[in-house]
Parts: C-alpha cells; sequence; structure tokens
C-alpha cells in the first residue's frame, strides 16, 4: 500500500538539506518535482518553493530497500528530518 506526506514552511533552504539527507540514504531528488524509482522506493514528489510545500505521493518501499525501512518509517524519517530543517507536516 501506498503512503504520502505532505509538508509545510519547507523553505528552499530546508529543501536543499532534505534532499542532501535523502541522497546519504541514496536517494535522489532532482528539481522540484519528479518521480523517485531507486533501490526499491518508489514515489512521487512534489516541492513548491512559492507556497514552501512539499507532497510525497504514491510512496512504495519494496526490495532491496525493504530490508531496511518500510514505507511508515521512511515517512517518520522524512517528517523528522523536514521538522529539524524548520518544516511541519501537515
Amino acid at each position: 500500500m501506498s503512503k504520502q506526506a505532505h509538508f509545510t514552511s519547507v523553505n528552499p533552504q530546508a529543501f536543499e538539506q532534505l534532499k542532501g539527507k535523502l541522497q546519504q540514504l541514496g536517494l535522489s531528488l532532482q528539481g522540484n518535482s519528479g518521480n523517485i524509482s531507486e533501490k526499491g522506493v518508489k514515489a512521487k514528489y512534489n516541492y513548491n518553493p512559492d507556497e514552501q510545500t512539499l507532497q510525497i505521493d504514491d510512496l512504495s518501499v519494496g526490495f532491496p530497500a525493504s530490508m531496511m525501512v518500510n514505507a511508515d518509517s521512511l515517512v517518520q524519517r522524512m517528517k523528522q528530518m523536514v521538522e529539524e530543517f524548520g518544516g511541519s507536516s501537515k
């Protein structure tokens, strides 16, 4: 089952920091919107710098990422990262 996560108050610097943290996990976000399909993680994302919102939709975790995390724990990690950088979850 796919998950979603919506975040607010994500300024551009926070988004860049989040992208860097996700890169350390092996997930790269190219630009402000697109698709992730790496290491078994699939999702759609859209960052709106004007509204300072980040939406992650259709998040699913398969092999090999499922050996380390599931969709719920990945959403929780992203929530913690966003909050660490001053954003909040909806």
